[in-house]
Order: C-alpha cells, then structure tokens, then sequence
C-alpha cells in the first residue's frame, strides 16, 4: 500500500470518527453552548476562502475584464439570489447555471 492510499484510509477514519461522536445518539456528548457557538462560524468561514479566490483571481485565466467575468457576474447574481430563496440545492443549481451560461457567452 503506498502513501497516498494510507494517507486516505487515515483521513477518513479521522472524519468518520468526528462525525459519529456528534451524529450518533450511542455516544453521551454534548457540546456547551459556546462552543456552539464558535463553531457556528466555520461554515461561513471555510466557504468565504474558497469562494473568495475563484471570484476574483479567476479572471485572470481569461482574457476577459474584471467586471464582465462569468466568476464574479454568477457570483454577485448567487448572493442575490441565496438572499431570497433558502433552498440551497436549488441556489447552487441557479449559480452553476448562470455561470455556465456565461462562460459560453463569454
């Protein structure tokens, strides 16, 4: 078995293990309300760096402007649009779609 397949095997133990201690009603543990309460701020946190470099260093692949680029125009358009409907699956369709279209106008 060579490093990478090893390297895999652990991380998803390592997963797999945090998951079920928080998901499995077998396991007696509760995290305090502070602790929720930091930890509510993660998922925005991860999503932020990984958006945040696509939308504005993503042009720079293209020959394109700034301001008309599929990245930041599907972006802006998904905020917007994440702003008034709550259903994520159907923001995240909305925003592949408009940036699919985009790329094949541009």
């Amino acid at each position: 078995m060579n490093d990478f397949w090893l390297a895999l095997l652990g991380m998803t133990c390592i997963t797999f293990s945090c998951r079920y201690l928080f998901f499995s009603k077998t396991v007696p543990f509760e995290l305090g309300p502070k602790i929720k309460r930091l930890l509510s701020y993660t998922a925005p946190s991860v999503l932020t760096a990984m958006w945040v470099p696509i939308v504005f260093l993503g042009h720079q692949q293209t020959n394109s402007d700034f301001i008309t680029s599929p990245f930041l125009i599907a972006g802006v358009a998904t905020v917007i649009f994440s702003l008034k409907i709550k259903n994520t699956l159907a923001v995240v369709m909305f925003g592949m779609s408009i940036f699919g279209a985009l790329k094949v106008l541009f």
